[in-house]
């Protein structure tokens, strides 16, 4: 199968990522689901939806709109935490989420630049 072929699937991923990153951000849960701690999930699970949306929407065309989306969605998942009464606003965790994006970023860049040399 081609990666034009899988794109329909990749975005259904991401969607369903998308929701359920929402349901543990928003859930009453007295301890994180993955790792123990709390900023590890927000890394990985930004890593993996910067993954998703790079291989629903590729190219160097929506790499802003990829990442500023997925930013906007992590101050959001902030924002919300705010109002919740068990959860709270937390640069730190956006930071984590940022930092989950550009790893996946320069990942992606090296592997690029260690393909075309090799």
């Amino acid at each position: 199968m081609s990666a034009e072929s899988l794109r329909p699937v990749f975005k259904l991923a991401l969607a369903v990522c998308v929701i359920a990153v929402a349901y543990l951000a928003f859930a009453p849960l007295e301890t994180p689901p993955l790792f123990t701690y709390d900023k590890s999930n927000h890394l990985l699970a930004f890593f993996v939806m910067a993954w998703l949306a790079d291989m629903s929407w590729p190219g160097r065309r929506y790499a802003l709109s990829r990442w500023g989306w997925l930013l906007a969605y992590g101050m959001l998942i902030e924002l919300v935490q705010r109002e919740l009464p068990l959860r709270e606003f937390s640069l730190l965790d956006f930071a984590a989420d940022a930092l989950g994006i550009g790893l996946y970023s320069i990942g992606r860049a090296a592997l690029n630049r260690f393909r075309f040399e090799h």
